[in-house]
């Protein structure tokens, strides 16, 4: 699944999937009303989208791999732009734990058009946070989502930001750890001198330091994923990303 070829971006950031491909048709919209509590600057509720998500996509002849694997591929498309003076982001969330209660799902993501910023969060006792990463991504990328990890997708670019991932159909995640906190421990923001930078979220009681790291630095558990897009990886080789739903 070739994105340009077969999955169009239109002007106004929706999708258009050429024939044979499986979509939800609408997407779901993630509106300013919706997110704003997990942003810096509280500005007045409104309709405007924040980003569009579309689940369940695959070529019609991939539909029963995805299904014996219990996994899905979704697309989601993040407006460029600011909330006050921060960069427009995904509301976040966490995955559920699996049987074994020990550790949450994983996930992986692709960036498929320009650039981005993963935050990936790992809470302790009273949801507060142990550790912090920011993955500064760009096209063809690939980020790992590590099992307890929580994560904020974030666009600091001037265009859309579009990102693909890969992960167990059967999840509910779960915003509140990041509603009941106002965000994660840091927003990514426009300072005062004009130039990008961190801020710590003061609804954290602990202070734990930002670690800023780039994609092609940080390490992944599927050397599939390393010359190909995600999509195709899977399908190459789905026993090999069995351990995203298991």
């Amino acid at each position: 699944m070739i994105f340009g070829t077969d999955i169009i971006l239109e002007d106004k950031g929706t999708l258009v999937f050429v024939e044979g491909i499986i979509s939800p048709g609408e997407s779901e919209i993630r509106k300013l009303k919706d997110a704003l509590p997990v942003y810096y600057y509280r500005e007045t509720p409104n309709e405007n989208p924040l980003y569009y998500r579309y689940k369940n996509i695959c070529f019609k002849q991939d539909e029963e791999v995805f299904k014996e694997y219990n996994l899905r591929y979704e697309i989601t498309v993040l407006f460029p732009g600011k909330i006050g003076k921060e960069f427009i982001k995904t509301a976040g969330h966490f995955h559920p734990l699996k049987n074994t209660g020990k550790e949450t799902y994983p996930e992986y993501c692709e960036v498929l058009t320009g650039e981005a910023i993963f935050l990936l969060q790992k809470n302790g006792r009273n949801n507060e946070v142990e550790e912090i990463i920011a993955i500064e991504a760009k096209v063809g990328d690939k980020v790992y989502i590590p099992p307890n990890y929580g994560h904020i997708t974030i666009n600091p670019g001037d265009n859309f930001l579009v990102i693909s991932s890969l992960a167990a159909t059967s999840i509910d995640s779960s915003q509140e750890p990041f509603m009941e906190k106002s965000g994660a421990a840091y927003f990514y923001v426009e300072t005062e001198s004009g130039k990008d930078d961190w801020i710590k979220n003061p609804e954290y009681k602990n202070s734990v330091g930002l670690k800023i790291k780039t994609a092609p630095n940080i390490e992944h558990p599927l050397n599939d994923v390393s010359d190909k897009p995600i999509y195709q990886a899977f399908i190459d080789k789905p026993q090999h990303f069995a351990v995203l739903s298991q």
